[in-house]
């Protein structure tokens, strides 16, 4: 009887154990992007995510191409994600507005077990922040002081900067312009302001991808003889303002708003590119695609796709802090390390704004541009 005790006892110990170990496994990590029309680097990134760890613990959702208008999409969609008790972090690239309000929403909702990552914010940093575990974006100010160095380089003397009322009322975005004005100035670029519609705004995307592949042949008549050299803020805008470059033989592309070798350049150059594949093969085809428009000395981009790492290391950093490998919910030595074990040369830093305070949670990265010549 009492052999019998002991047997019964032991397997009840085991499935309990076993059951714990169950438990364990019940874990998801939610990955919110934008549609394939705003940023499918992004889209893939979360496809990779579930390739590489299965469906089963991967769960996405993309916020309205439209979100200004329709915040509370984003919002329900975030907090639905929290909803879920197996959900233990949130990956959202880009961190559209709407952001904060779902992550304090799920706050609210008692979950502060779950690990908030936000990449590409564009609400102030401040704001962002404070509401979010982690917060990542390439270095956009910094990025004033890297165009203007490429710029230089290709002999520029007029830059356009196109843009709009929502975009320049982002603190980074905003940095970044102030460095390229200083630059400018210093290089004696004559630096041109130009108002662009906003692709959330009634008229659609379509209506800001028209405006450009118009103005950039009005910007080089007026500038003829000149070197012009174009930028804009906005990801949609980045297929419009390659394909206008293209045959303009004074017309330069320092890099599109996210760097990469994937934003834009394989529908602007007709290329089926593994987005997220190998990066210098497709350097190596974008360069010898550029060539038969000779314009392979007049564009430049980062070596890796920016955001879709951003993905990348927050889904790797999200299992580490499930796992129990990572204690830390924001440990920078970690986040640094991850990076630069993608990207090589990785610059990864904590952001500062201009009255001098630090977010130790909020961390920017830089890459270096490249030169296509180098890719023949």
């Amino acid at each position: 009887m009492k052999k019998l005790l002991a047997i019964a006892l032991s397997l009840v110990l085991c499935l309990a154990l076993f059951a714990g170990a169950v438990a364990e496994e019940n874990w998801k990590i939610a990955i919110m992007t934008g549609t394939v029309s705003q940023g499918e680097e992004e889209f893939r990134a979360a496809e990779k995510a579930i390739a590489t760890y299965g469906a089963e613990h991967i769960v996405t959702a993309t916020y309205p191409d439209n979100f200004m208008s329709e915040m509370e999409t984003t919002v329900s969609q975030l907090v639905q994600f929290a909803s879920d008790p197996e959900v233990k972090a949130i990956v959202m690239c880009q961190a559209v507005p709407g952001a904060k309000a779902g992550f304090d929403k799920i706050r609210e909702m008692g979950r502060d077990d779950i690990l908030l990552i936000a990449g590409v914010p564009q609400e102030d940093p401040a704001v962002i922040s404070a509401a979010a575990d982690i917060v990542m974006y390439a270095d956009e100010i910094a990025q004033g002081d890297a165009i203007m160095e490429k710029c230089a380089e290709w002999g520029i003397e007029v830059f356009i900067h196109y843009s709009f009322p929502r975009h320049m009322a982002m603190e980074l975005i905003v940095g970044r312009h102030e460095l390229l004005e200083a630059n400018a100035e210093a290089l004696g670029i004559e630096l041109v302001d130009v108002t662009a519609p906003d692709p959330t705004a009634e008229a659609g995307l379509s209506a800001s991808q028209q405006f450009i592949l118009e103005d950039v042949p009005q910007q080089m008549e007026k500038y003829a003889g000149k070197k012009v050299a174009f930028f804009t803020t906005n990801c949609g805008m980045q297929p419009s303002l390659q394909t206008a470059i293209l045959t303009q033989p004074n017309a330069y592309y320092p890099q599109p708003c996210c760097p990469s070798p994937y934003h834009a350049f394989p529908a602007t150059l007709g290329l089926e590119l593994a987005i997220g594949g190998d990066d210098a093969e497709a350097l190596k085809a974008i360069a010898a695609k550029l060539t038969e428009y000779d314009a392979v000395g007049r564009y430049s981009t980062w070596a890796s796709p920016v955001n879709m790492a951003l993905i990348e290391v927050g889904v790797e950093y999200a299992k580490g802090y499930i796992d129990g490998a990572i204690t830390d919910k924001n440990d920078g030595a970690k986040l640094a390390d991850m990076f630069n074990a993608k990207i090589q040369g990785a610059k990864v830093a904590n952001y500062t704004n201009a009255e001098g305070t630090t977010f130790d949670n909020y961390y920017t990265v830089l890459l270096a541009p490249v030169d296509f010549n180098d890719y023949l």
